[in-house]
C-alpha cells in the first residue's frame, strides 16, 4: 500500500523525525510506504491520502478534488485536526469535511477520570466501535469532537466521562464516511494520536494501521 502524506497545506510533516518516525518505522516493516508530497495534484496517485494538521485553507479547486476522489476513484482520504480550533484548523477542514457529512466542532474534550499524566486532555478511550478485535483502548490526546450525519459510521468516542466543551458526553472523537465507489473519507478529532508521543502507548499502533489501512491489522 502506498500512502501520500500531504505537505501541500502546511501540515504536521512525516519528515519532522521528532514526532513522526515511529509511525514512519512501523509502516515500513508492513510493506506500507508513506511519502511525503508536496504537488498537490501529486497526491491522488496514491491510494491513501492523509492531511495532517493542514494550516492552509484549500481552494474550491481542491475540495472539488478530494470529493471526486472519495466518491469516483476509490481513494482513502483522513484528516486530522485539534482541540478548539487551534491555528483554524478545524475550521479548515470542516470546509472539506462537512459538505461529506463529518464536521469537526471548534470544541476541546475533557475527560477528568480516563487520562494520562495527569492532564485531562490527553483522553484514553474504550469506546471503541470499529477495529474491536485488536483495538482496545486507545490514548487520544487533545481531540476535538466531531459531528456526523446518518450516513457516517463512528470510529471512536470518548468515554461516558468523557465532555466535550460544548456539554456532549461520550462525544463521537473519529468518524468514517464510505461511498458506494470504494472511497471512504476518515476524520479525526485529534492529530497526535500517531505521533511518537502516543503511537506505542496502549493499542495504539493497530489503530493507526486500521485508520490508514481501513481494515483491522494487527500491531
Amino acid at each position: 500500500m502506498r500512502v501520500a502524506w500531504s505537505s501541500t497545506h502546511q501540515e504536521f510533516l512525516l519528515s519532522d523525525g521528532y514526532y513522526f518516525s515511529g509511525l514512519a518505522r512501523e509502516a515500513h516493516k508492513r510493506g506500507i510506504v508513506i511519502e511525503e508530497i508536496g504537488d498537490f495534484a501529486a497526491l491522488f496517485a496514491q491510494e491513501v491520502i492523509v492531511f495532517n494538521y493542514p494550516e492552509k485553507p484549500f481552494t474550491p479547486e481542491e475540495k472539488a478534488r478530494i470529493e471526486w476522489a472519495v466518491k469516483n476513484e476509490g481513494k482513502r482520504v483522513v484528516f486530522t485536526a485539534h482541540f478548539r480550533n487551534k491555528d483554524g484548523v478545524a475550521a479548515i477542514c470542516s470546509e472539506v469535511t462537512e459538505p461529506l457529512g463529518i464536521k469537526v466542532l471548534p470544541e476541546g474534550v475533557r475527560d477528568e477520570v480516563h487520562s494520562l499524566d495527569g492532564d485531562p486532555f490527553i483522553l484514553v478511550t474504550e469506546a471503541v466501535e470499529v477495529y474491536r478485535e485488536k483495538v482496545k483502548k486507545v490514548v487520544f490526546p487533545y481531540p476535538a469532537p466531531l459531528e456526523v450525519g446518518p450516513e457516517v459510521r463512528v470510529i471512536l468516542r470518548g468515554m461516558d466521562t468523557a465532555r466535550s466543551d460544548g456539554g456532549v458526553f461520550a462525544p463521537i472523537l473519529v468518524a468514517e464516511r464510505a461511498f458506494p465507489g470504494g472511497g471512504s473519507l476518515v476524520v479525526c478529532g485529534s492529530c497526535i494520536f500517531w505521533d511518537n508521543y502516543s503511537l506505542f502507548r496502549l493499542d495504539n499502533l493497530p489503530f493507526a494501521l486500521s485508520i490508514l489501512q481501513g481494515r483491522e491489522v494487527d500491531a
